[in-house]
Order: structure tokens, then C-alpha cells, then sequence
């Protein structure tokens, strides 16, 4: 729950009152991919300075390599599977709960 705050001020914090209006699921499903695509090179072993340098001033995409190599590597494919499927569904629920009702 503790790591779900945390997402949720990350992405707040990026995003402006006016692009806070406009998170939708679309957006959510973009930065879920993204934060999938980061686990899956966590999990190949691609070391977090080189994916640092790709995300530029994005405090959100910042937070998301953090968090993404918190967790450790894991040898068996199916478990590499399931970290990023977990990554990629906690990114997706934190934006999700910020959509304007």
C-alpha cells in the first residue's frame, strides 16, 4: 500500500492541474506499458544508469526505474513474467485512480 502512495505522488507530482484533468485510461495504459517495458529490461539485466539516461526530467519515469530496480532479478522466465506483469498492473492502477470521476 505504502509503494501505491508512493505511485500515485509520483504521477501527481509530474502532472499539471490541467494535464491532471486529462489522465484517462489511455494515458494509464501508456504509462503501464512503460513501466512493463522498464521491468522487462530490469529483468534482462540492462543496468539502471543506462535506462536512466532514456528517461530524461521525468520525475514519474525516474520513480518508475527506481522502484523497477528495487525488485530483484529473477532466473526463471515465468517469475521474470510475473514481476513485470505486477510492475506494469500497479503503474496502471495508481494512474487509474487518479481519472476524474
Amino acid at each position: 500500500m505504502k509503494a501505491l502512495t508512493a505511485l500515485t505522488l509520483a504521477i501527481l507530482m509530474a502532472l499539471s492541474t490541467t494535464a491532471l484533468a486529462s489522465v484517462n485510461p489511455e494515458l494509464c495504459s501508456k504509462l503501464s506499458t512503460t513501466a512493463g517495458n522498464i521491468m522487462l529490461k530490469r529483468q534482462e539485466g540492462v543496468s539502471m544508469v543506462r535506462i536512466m539516461a532514456m528517461m530524461g526530467d521525468s520525475a514519474t519515469l525516474q520513480s518508475m526505474v527506481v522502484e523497477a530496480y528495487e525488485v530483484r532479478r529473477h532466473p526463471a522466465p515465468m517469475w521474470q513474467e510475473r514481476e513485470i506483469d505486477d510492475f506494469r498492473d500497479k503503474w496502471y492502477l495508481a494512474c487509474y485512480k487518479l481519472i476524474p470521476s
